[in-house]
């Protein structure tokens, strides 16, 4: 059990790191969008980077920023949930719901999505896919290869979620604090 607690915070202090990283992109896309929306409000342009281009970068960067994203949102508990029925749960319960969500739900879901995920970039990298539009940025198999990195980082954050809620239900007394009952603190 201790082992399982230990990789539950590997994996976090990686998804915490990546996180962190690829929360600077934020910056970027707000710089982003401010230039977008003032070289349209005061009719200058950069030659080669028009509107279509940069509102592309916009959605590019979103993708960005939400695909490396997911996988903290999951181990910090910041996922949308519905709690009506387990108010007044307790934290065992809690437990149990959480092991049978991650078995039965996130990760029959998120490793099909990771298949079909690897496909699309495949095939828009191999098709050398780009923008429809004449002005748009090419190389969209980049953002759809996001996605991709977006669900593998999930299922990293599954699975870590998932070791500490076995440590919780079946571990020894001395390491269920530390391993709560699902959603984990990102170890610094």
């Amino acid at each position: 059990m201790d082992r399982l607690l230990l990789i539950s915070n590997a994996i976090n202090v990686v998804l915490g790191r990546i996180g962190a990283a690829a929360g600077w992109l934020f910056l970027v896309a707000v710089a982003v969008i401010i230039f977008d929306v003032l070289s349209r409000k005061f009719g200058f342009q950069i030659p080669g980077m028009g509107s279509t281009r940069l509102q592309e970068l916009e959605w590019h960067l979103h993708t960005a920023l939400f695909s490396f994203w997911i996988g903290v949102g999951y181990i910090r508990n910041t996922h949308v949930r519905i709690d009506v029925a387990t108010t007044n749960a307790s934290p065992r319960t809690h437990a149990w719901l959480e092991l049978l969500g991650c078995i039965v739900f996130a990760i029959p879901y998120t490793v099909i999505a990771i298949y079909f995920s690897a496909d699309f970039a495949w095939i828009s990298f191999v098709d050398n896919e780009g923008s429809e539009s004449a002005n748009g940025l090419p190389y969209r198999w980049i953002a759809k290869g996001f996605l991709f990195l977006g669900l593998v980082l999930l299922l990293a954050g599954v699975l870590s979620v998932l070791l500490r809620t076995i440590v919780f239900l079946f571990g020894p007394e001395r390491l269920r604090g530390a391993a709560g009952y699902g959603a984990a603190k990102i170890a610094s």
